[in-house]
């Protein structure tokens, strides 16, 4: 049936991911009240803002386009990955629900921007579980999380923690060496630009951490409606059983799909902490834990059966759309 989306068909599955990234981009962007500007303190995060509200139409397109294709993207690697024991197209419709849902609470582009770039680093991280070739995936997923301090300042915290990365792929020394100058270089760029006009160098790394530690400006126990609350709920629920399913059958699965489960657990419970210690917790680090955590529900919704699956579907949905 059309809404047992872990059943579902390419075709199936791509009508529903264009139908949730136009209603998202729709109401976001189209319809959104722009009176709204951005005050994140990072540089590329003022001039997405800016776009968004100069360019409407382009802006719709843009995100729409970045929409489909980050969730084609993180659906390929899923299947690639054999994370849920078998090929399922369910992260093509489970993805564009949770940006439906949590991207659309602030700033849309923006946060469509980020989660194409955290999209992108799971989708070469996971690629790196599977592959010895993987020094060029790395450095582009490594490049990713580093560009991310510079689109949303409290998102620092990224870099920090990109460290447990390499320590979870178990690099080599050179493999180590590419991680870290593939996060540091937007920084060191963005520094170095600052640096040639007269600032200096050091001063955006510190103000980046100091925006990691100021308190956010944004109200997030404000932003959650009902609609959000229970589709959070809901979506631990999921992720709890899906965690379940994985220790009871995890010997089943492939090394590789075995390890890539461990560090999507691992990088749950990290982005959890944040996201609870950091007073500069926002909106786009909700958004980021979300996506993470729906990465493991599709390997519940298989073993579920079809109207349970429909039923815990449809109430994301219906949450979806009463945020509209």
């Amino acid at each position: 049936m059309f809404f047992d989306v872990a059943r579902h068909k390419l075709f199936e599955a791509v009508i529903t991911l264009s139908v949730l990234a136009f209603a998202m981009v729709l109401s976001g962007i189209l319809l959104a009240d722009g009176s709204t500007t951005y005050d994140g303190g990072a540089p590329l995060g003022v001039l997405i803002d800016n776009f968004q509200h100069s360019h409407y139409i382009l802006a719709t397109i843009v995100g729409f386009v970045l929409s489909v294709h980050l969730c084609f993207g993180l659906t390929r690697a899923t299947v690639r990955s054999h994370l849920y024991g078998a090929n399922s197209f369910a992260m093509m419709s489970v993805l564009p629900l949770v940006l439906l849902l949590f991207a659309t609470m602030g700033y849309t582009l923006l946060n469509i921007v980020i989660a194409s770039l955290s999209c992108e680093a799971l989708r070469r991280i996971l690629f790196a579980f599977s592959s010895d070739r993987r020094q060029q995936a790395l450095f582009v997923a490594m490049f990713a999380l580093g560009l991310m301090p510079l689109i949303e300042g409290s998102l620092f915290i990224i870099v920090c923690l990109s460290p447990f990365i390499l320590v979870s792929l178990r690099c080599s020394a050179r493999e180590t060496i590419v991680g870290v100058v593939g996060v540091l270089l937007p920084i060191f760029i963005y520094s170095y630009i600052v640096w040639f006009c007269g600032g200096e160098f050091m001063q955006c790394i510190a103000s980046f951490y100091e925006r990691m530690l100021l308190p956010s400006s944004e109200s997030i126990t404000a932003m959650l409606s009902i609609p959000h609350l229970v589709a959070c709920g809901l979506l631990v629920l999921l992720g709890v059983g899906s965690v379940v399913l994985f220790l009871r059958d995890r010997m089943s699965m492939t090394l590789a799909a075995r390890h890539a489960w461990s560090f999507i657990l691992s990088a749950i419970l990290l982005l959890a902490m944040s996201f609870v210690v950091l007073p500069s917790a926002s909106v786009t680090m909700l958004l980021l834990l979300a996506m993470v955590l729906s990465l493991i529900v599709p390997i519940l919704l298989l073993r579920l059966s079809t109207p349970l699956a429909m039923l815990a579907y449809l109430i994301m949905l219906g949450c979806g759309i009463a945020v509209l």
